[in-house]
């Protein structure tokens, strides 16, 4: 027994950080996104009409299997080094913030309740997936991609104050111009700034805009001023990615 548990420990964790993840990680990650697809089509009522016993078979199905997991992981917790040994170590492995979201996730079909709000509490077992891609070069990306957000964090302030103040006094100038003809978009400064963050963001949902010639000018350099604001960070990590990687490489050679 005791040489079962410490096979299935090693087959739930990979505790070498040079180790890819094992095959039961894996296969637990696809099941992960499988529940997580079928959370999402049980929303649709259609398919629930029409396949909703097969949807419910399929999450009790995959239920069960989650329960498996969370009981062998809450066994083979007192394994984990560091970890204290015995009831003490299962249960401080019952706390952990990710045994907490597994029961959650699984509680609802558990329990009986299946309906379309409850099949998406299956969507907070997505954090669970990171565990598949604990690879060296996943952490490795991961970690440039931080350096470079550290290394420009002042550069990325200035940003975030230019964006603030464009959409400010874009936000007060479009309140000048539009609040008394199209009161119910724009008149109030804070029903301004929507439209200004989605101008800003040059997404343009289309749903408030403005009608005056004054307003159209105002959009148009609003507009310009946003090319900026998206550019500019997105410039500033790059920078900061490329010399991230650079340095590291450098290091590595020397």
């Amino acid at each position: 027994m005791n040489a079962f548990r410490e096979q299935l420990f090693r087959a739930l964790y990979a505790e070498d950080d040079k180790r890819s993840a094992t095959g039961t990680v894996k296969v637990l990650g696809l099941l992960i996104a499988f529940s997580i697809v079928l959370a999402i089509i049980a929303t649709e009522p259609v398919v629930r009409s029409s396949q909703g016993g097969l949807l419910v078979n399929l999450d009790i199905a995959v239920a069960v299997i989650f329960l498996i997991e969370y009981l062998a992981r809450m066994w083979v917790a007192p394994l984990k080094k560091g970890a204290r040994r015995g009831i003490r170590g299962a249960c401080d492995f019952a706390m952990t913030p990710l045994a907490i979201l597994d029961l959650i996730a699984i509680a609802p079909t558990i329990l009986g309740f299946i309906t379309p709000e409850l099949y998406l509490l299956r969507i907070v077992r997505l954090v669970r997936i990171g565990r598949v891609g604990r690879s060296k070069r996943f952490r490795q990306s991961i970690q440039y991609f931080n350096q470079a957000i550290a290394a420009k964090k002042e550069a990325l302030l200035i940003s975030a104050i230019y964006s603030g103040i464009v959409m400010t006094i874009s936000s007060i100038l479009m309140f000048f111009a539009e609040g008394s003809i199209q009161p119910e978009q724009f008149g109030s400064i804070p029903r301004c700034l929507w439209w200004s963050v989605i101008t800003v963001t040059t997404v343009g949902y289309g749903d408030t805009y403005p009608v005056t010639a004054f307003g159209k000018i105002i959009a148009s350099l609003t507009a310009i001023c946003g090319i900026a604001v998206i550019a500019i960070p997105i410039g500033i990590i790059s920078a900061g990615f490329t010399e991230s990687l650079g340095s590291e490489t450098f290091n590595d050679e020397a």
